[in-house]
């Protein structure tokens, strides 16, 4: 089932912090399953592995493209997994989260992160297009009550942002190819392009 839509998207980097804590947890926006039955058999780094090491029948994903959500059945599996092994299942009520996404992204690839947390097992969530490193900082001072009500903090970034450009390259120049526009035309469109910025 997941190989019909499957495609390959350079990972976001996710932190999950705790107040009090700090960082707990760091893993990359992963998820590998057997392209035969859907079982989904690492998520996060363990998954990363499966890339530089490819096994038969097991295919490695990211559901989220530049941050964003890209397949939203998976995200909610990468999410519920991610936030079960900060925090373990034995959890009495569904924490407030807040989710620092990439800026820029529309309201309604916010409101998609935010249902994906939702069923990934979070109560209320609050979406921020900022860094966390800022989200905490200017929360704990700014807004102290709502610094105390969101204790749980994931971030959504790249270490890497490169990695991004060169993604987005390779869509341009995969596209151009099936248009039949050639890459010194897209080099050339691009060096007009950046006369305009």
């Amino acid at each position: 089932m997941f190989e019909e839509n499957f495609r390959m998207y350079e990972p976001a980097d996710i932190l999950i912090y705790v107040q009090d804590r700090g960082v707990v947890l760091k893993e990359k926006s992963l998820v590998a399953y057997h392209k035969e039955f859907g079982k989904i058999v690492s998520v996060g780094t363990e998954a990363e592995r499966l890339v530089e090491n490819p096994q038969e029948n097991i295919l490695v994903s990211s559901p989220l493209r530049q941050g964003i959500v890209a397949d939203y059945m998976v995200a909610v599996k990468l999410f519920s997994y991610l936030l079960n092994k900060a925090f373990g299942k034995k959890t009495f009520r569904k924490p407030a989260v807040a989710v620092c996404v990439p800026k820029g992204i529309s309201e309604v690839e916010k409101r998609a992160a935010e249902d994906v947390m939702h069923q990934a097992g979070a109560g209320e969530v609050m979406i921020a297009d900022i860094p966390l490193e800022q989200f905490v900082e200017e929360m704990s001072i700014k807004s102290p009550k709502l610094y105390q009500k969101y204790k749980i903090v994931i971030g959504i970034a790249k270490e890497e942002p490169e990695n991004y450009l060169r993604e987005q390259l390779s869509c341009i120049l995969d596209y151009a190819a099936q248009a039949g526009i050639s890459a010194d035309r897209v080099e050339e469109l691009l060096r007009q392009e950046k006369q305009t910025v």
